[in-house]
């Protein structure tokens, strides 16, 4: 059994003997605290690991050096507790702090690794709750799993904090390099199972387990997760309850004392096309632009725009001469009524999402992935995820609907009608629907290229036929019957080329059309379908 020699292992053995401990019946042993960083006159723990199965108990020593809290635990309890919280980390949670392993530094150096990876697959599930889609562009950097499992362990466990408080008495710097050593191996055994991805110093959780998340969770299950670990802590079933082992201890005053952690959130940026940013910062509009451009708020001009979802606004502004525009979104919830209203009328055909959050998770996460794809979207400067404003370029040019009706130019609607099908078809075969596919979403830029905006709708669900019957029946409200067909014609054709027959077809049916009828009159709509479905 390997073992670690000299001043330590001696003390430790010491208060074994003191404890009437037999080494024989010890199957692995550490220090945890600030005794970890080498001063004793500080509260540290000894954990005692048995044989086999044995109750979690603790138990009080008053003696010098002050190691004075004494934990038992059954090996089989231990590995319970680190892989899967079985007694809600009141054990586990000791190596959250800084620790020498004593005796079978390979057991206690393997169930650090075990314990700090299912930290830091709670603490990402809690992200992507959260942040849903966007959590992919987040920047965490490993401190933040720490700092989040103690604020969260030592809300619900007083036992910890005279710990916690001790430990960081010796400084950050040192609390950190003894603490983070575990949680660094087990992000490297993330990145190997491609759960999260290494970006310098800071980690991402991967795409695949993002979507895997939010397919399987939902808010209601991270807070019934955090109950059953409370549960657990209090109440470790078929066992004696961990209360009953810690009320002998008597009142110890410490425990009431609030621990100052630092702040987790402080450890998370985000990624913009501006380099990464706080995540958590709250700037107004013109409060970032002076911070990122360097221009005086008074010479800021600030014009809202119309939105029936959201707050939008253009801001201009001067930087050496040359005229600049920022697009600032301020989402907004679903009790907006315009748009709960739209919501209803669609129901039973596309599920839009309604949330803030979700919506402004959504343009985030499909901004960048239209970049990454190849695709003109407007880049992300700023994200103020507080008060839930998006920042981004903006984009100088025509919609669909201007680009359409912007005088006589038969051969331009037809060539610019299938560039726009083209497009829809090589973004559906990457598995994406624009969920909100209106034409005023839809931008020719001055330079030519076409560029997807508000994306906040964007899924993977599939919904590729809503895209194209809005896309076709919205658009058709600002068009005469004959530029309709043509429109509709040519646009199905640019889409053929990398869309798929069956989703165009399906588009045209009634249950996609009669959305539209109160922009769209009837006989428009079927002209257009009955000149689409000949083509095809």
């Amino acid at each position: 059994m390997a073992h670690v020699e000299g001043g330590v292992a001696e003390m430790a053995f010491k208060i074994l003997e003191e404890a009437e401990i037999s080494l024989g019946r010890v199957r692995a042993l550490s220090i945890h605290g600030a005794a970890a960083l080498g001063n004793f006159d500080k509260p540290s723990q000894l954990l005692v690991v048995l044989g086999g199965s044995h109750p979690f108990k603790v138990r009080r020593r008053k003696k010098p050096p002050k190691i004075d809290l004494m934990i038992f635990v059954g090996e089989r309890e231990l590995l319970g507790d680190c892989s899967e919280e079985e007694l809600g980390g009141a054990v586990a949670g000791v190596f959250l702090l800084p620790y020498i392993p004593v005796i079978a530094v390979d057991l206690l150096e393997k169930v650090d690794v075990i314990y700090k990876r299912h930290v830091i697959i709670e603490s990402l599930q809690n992200l992507i709750l959260e942040h849903k889609l966007a959590s992919t562009r987040l920047l965490i950097s490993p401190e933040f799993f720490l700092f989040d499992k103690l604020k969260r362990l030592s809300a619900v466990y007083p036992l910890i904090r005279p710990y916690i408080e001790a430990s960081f008495s010796e400084g950050l710097e040192s609390f950190l390099s003894n603490s983070l050593r575990g949680f660094s191996k087990a992000l490297d055994l993330l990145v190997e199972e491609g759960i999260v991805i290494r970006k310098g110093d800071e980690y991402s959780p991967s795409d695949g387990f993002v979507r895997d998340v939010l397919s399987k969770k939902s808010i209601y299950t991270k807070f019934s997760e955090e109950l059953e670990h409370v549960f657990r802590l209090y109440l470790n079933a078929g066992l004696s309850s961990p209360l009953d082992s810690i009320k002998d201890l008597g009142l110890d005053l410490r425990m009431l004392k609030p621990v100052k952690i630092p702040e987790p959130s402080e450890r998370i940026r985000i990624e913009t096309s501006l380099g990464p940013q706080p995540l958590f910062v709250d700037l107004g509009i013109k409060q970032f632009i002076e911070m990122a451009y360097g221009v005086k708020q008074n010479e800021i001009e600030l014009k809202r725009v119309a939105g029936v979802l959201n707050s939008a606004y253009v801001a201009k502004f001067k930087v050496d001469g040359r005229d600049f525009k920022i697009f600032v979104k301020k989402y907004l919830d679903w009790t907006d009524f315009k748009w709960f209203a739209a919501w209803l009328w669609a129901i039973g055909v596309k599920n839009f999402s309604l949330f803030a959050s979700i919506r402004m998770s959504n343009e985030i996460y499909f901004v960048n992935k239209l970049l990454e794809l190849g695709f003109n979207a407007a880049e992300i400067l700023h994200v103020n995820w507080p008060r839930k404003i998006l920042f981004q370029k903006f984009v100088e040019g025509k919609n669909l609907v201007n680009v359409l009706t912007s005088g006589p130019d038969p051969m331009g609607l037809e060539e610019k009608s299938r560039r726009v099908g083209e497009l829809l078809g090589r973004l559906h075969r990457h598995g994406i629907s624009m969920g909100d596919c209106n034409p005023f979403n839809v931008i020719f830029s001055d330079g030519g290229e076409i560029y997807l905006v508000d994306l906040e709708q964007c899924t993977y669900d599939g919904s590729f036929s809503w895209d194209l019957a809005e896309i076709l029946f919205y658009t058709c409200h600002y068009l005469d019957a004959d530029l309709a067909e043509r429109f509709g014609c040519s646009l199905v054709e640019g889409y053929l080329k990398e869309g798929r027959v069956d989703d165009v077809v399906e588009a045209m049916d009634l249950k996609y059309s009669r959305i539209f009828l109160p922009l769209t009159p009837p006989w428009i709509q079927a002209r257009v379908r009955d000149a689409i479905m000949r083509k095809i």
